[in-house]
């Protein structure tokens, strides 16, 4: 749950371990939840093999985002993992950040 409902303009995604993430927004006043962030590589299937470099940030600007859904203003994110590569170790995030669009004058 977010704190207001604003469009969002980017996001900052600290990896722990996720090999994929997929973001999606949805509203509070119900409907269904919309793609936001299509499924992106946090790590390679290599990386993600040997456990190396599991925790770095990627930073997923406008152009990385659906315009739609980016558009429209959300208070509410569902954010799906996944590592298909190595099952024996968790993972997850170490955090992710939301960015509001700017203001208009």
């Amino acid at each position: 749950q977010l704190g207001g409902s604003r469009p969002i303009h980017s996001l900052h995604i600290g990896n722990d371990g996720a090999a994929f993430v997929e973001v999606l927004v949805g509203s509070s006043a119900g409907g269904d939840f919309q793609v936001l962030l299509p499924s992106a590589a946090l790590m390679s299937p290599s990386e993600s093999r040997a456990g190396a470099e599991p925790r770095r940030v990627r930073l997923f600007g406008p152009g990385s985002l659906v315009k739609g859904p980016a558009q429209g203003t959300w208070d509410r994110l569902r954010v799906v993992l996944s590592q298909p590569y190595c099952q024996s170790r968790p993972y997850g995030l170490s955090f992710i950040r939301v960015f509001a669009a700017p203001e208009e004058d």
